[in-house]
């Protein structure tokens, strides 16, 4: 069965159902402190001499899984965010049930009942302890870096910055720097040293507090390549510093300017200057500059293409948020500095939760395919590319509107596709199709296509309202591979909650 025979990863582990409760806390902490994941109690490990179907030694009743839900809800602290369902092997009961246990990713720093903090590394759960879990708890966004305190910035300096003065003049009631600050707790009232949060909003030259913590650097590459070198990089990197509201302002003027520069062909085969939905950009650079992660010593990194720009933001999602969640739920590393930026008049992250729905809403307008996010390093990482939403197909038969004929290389520029042998497959589609034939006599780099002159007894073609011939043909082997959400199969089904009464679930022999 593929349960049994799946390999122990960093979301998936199985341990015996003689583990005890020491055991059980381990590997369940450590899920909970990283990105969630599953355990099996039932099934021995591949290491002990039992094999295949013969690792499955269940309970034999699910009273006796009573000590999981105590080691699960009662002795970790603070209590683990899981659920579980049991399972049973159809036609063969007597081997007992599996507990299948689901942790999901928290925002908490989970303890042991010994007091031990752990991680998943890979395919095992590690301790950490001292300043790693500080580091942990910073990045889980339990303990914020924006509350930390400096040790050379103060109540007097701060309070003279030009930045909260002109803040201050805006909102309402009126009121002294230092009372606002106060206030707003942005320091320590004993030692009067400013946090970081503080120096974030305010300071006229933040970097200059914080080095390489909250800058952004701007690069532009002459290419469209996915690994791109200093041999396409054109002049110089802007780097830009500055408080968060003039920060954000800057970096959109800068990349603006930066793309506009950009030519790029459209479907007619015409050069125009490259456009993308400016609502996309400033939600993008938005959420890079108030959800990054402070505690790390990076600068925000933004890189523009000739079909595409990444924003590269340090650290991981706050809190909880996920890859699959990221639309749905809210949580917030840096709320000090989210919170004040919303009382500028016309804030930049005016609409609280919805900036992400925006940008994709704003690209779809536009006829671009989704922004797409992951993760690269200690990077947060998202794309925002040229490429049209169209077709590919369509956007061929519309080139060869205006165009009598067609290179690979001109098709790879209107349709955003990098393969030349992906776009061969588009055309010999097409031409299986009926509706492209090879330019005769030419060959090699020259090679072309052509639209295949209609005869009397060729076959009306329906032609949707974009002009473009709408055909009818099978594209799996020309399919170009486009990232796809891929959901666990989950022997269980539906998550249930430690309240509820779990399912049995009887699976059958594959």
């Amino acid at each position: 069965m593929s349960l049994i025979e799946r390999e122990e990863s960093h979301f998936w582990d199985v341990k015996s159902q003689q583990a005890k409760g020491s055991v059980i806390q381990k590997i369940a902490v450590a899920l909970a402190n990283g990105d969630g994941g599953e355990f099996a109690l039932g099934i021995e490990d591949v290491k002990t001499s039992v094999v295949s179907l013969e690792r499955w030694q269940g309970y034999g009743s699910i009273e006796e899984l009573n000590p999981v839900h105590q080691a699960l809800s009662q002795d970790c602290e603070p209590p683990l965010p899981y659920s579980v369902d049991y399972l049973e092997i159809e036609g063969q009961e007597n081997r007992g049930f599996v507990c299948l246990v689901t942790i999901t990713k928290s925002g908490d720093v989970h303890y042991t009942a010994g007091g031990k903090v752990y991680v998943r590394h890979h395919a095992a759960s590690t301790e950490i302890t001292g300043q790693e879990i500080v580091n942990l708890s910073l990045s889980k966004g339990a303990v914020s870096y924006e509350d930390q305190e400096l040790g050379d910035y103060f109540l007097e300096e701060a309070a003279e910055e030009q930045e909260l003065k002109d803040f201050l003049l805006s909102i309402s009631p009126a009121m002294r720097p230092e009372d606002f600050l106060r206030r707003e707790r942005l320091y320590n009232r004993k030692t009067e040293g400013m946090k970081v949060s503080a120096a974030l909003l305010f300071a006229e030259h933040p970097q200059s507090i914080l080095s390489k913590r909250c800058g952004i650097k701007i690069a532009r590459y002459e290419t469209d390549l996915e690994e791109a070198n200093r041999d396409y990089l054109k002049g110089v990197p802007r780097s830009l510093e500055g408080p968060a509201r003039s920060l954000i302002d800057q970096a959109l003027d800068a990349v603006s300017e930066e793309i506009q520069a950009v030519q790029t062909r459209d479907s007619s085969g015409q050069l125009v200057p490259t456009r993308y939905p400016p609502e996309t950009l400033k939600e993008i650079i938005v959420n890079a500059v108030i959800h990054r992660d402070y505690n790390l010593a990076d600068d925000i990194l933004i890189y523009i293409f000739n079909n595409r720009v990444e924003v590269h933001s340090p650290g991981k999602l706050p809190g909880h948020i996920t890859l699959q969640n990221i639309f749905t739920d809210r949580a917030s590393r840096n709320g000090t500095v989210v919170r004040l930026l919303n009382k500028y008049p016309d804030p930049p992250n005016k609409d609280i939760g919805e900036g992400l729905q925006t940008a994709f809403a704003k690209m779809k307008e536009a006829k671009l395919k989704d922004p797409e996010f992951r993760f690269e390093g200690n990077y947060f990482v998202v794309r925002i590319g040229h490429t049209p939403l169209a077709r590919p197909e369509e956007l061929i038969l519309e080139y060869l509107e205006s165009h009598d004929e067609i290179t690979n290389k001109a098709a790879r520029e209107i349709t955003g596709i990098h393969s030349e042998n992906l776009v061969k497959q588009r055309f010999y589609n097409l031409q299986k199709a009926g509706s492209l034939e090879k330019v005769p006599g030419k060959k090699g780099s020259l090679s072309a296509w052509r639209r295949v002159a209609l005869s009397l007894n060729a076959a009306p073609v329906e032609q949707p309202s974009s002009g473009a011939q709408q055909l009818s043909f099978d594209l799996a082997a020309g399919q170009d591979p486009e990232p796809k959400a891929v959901s666990a199969a989950r022997i269980s089904g539906q998550r249930r909650q430690p309240s509820k009464q779990p399912r049995r679930k009887r699976l059958k022999l594959q």
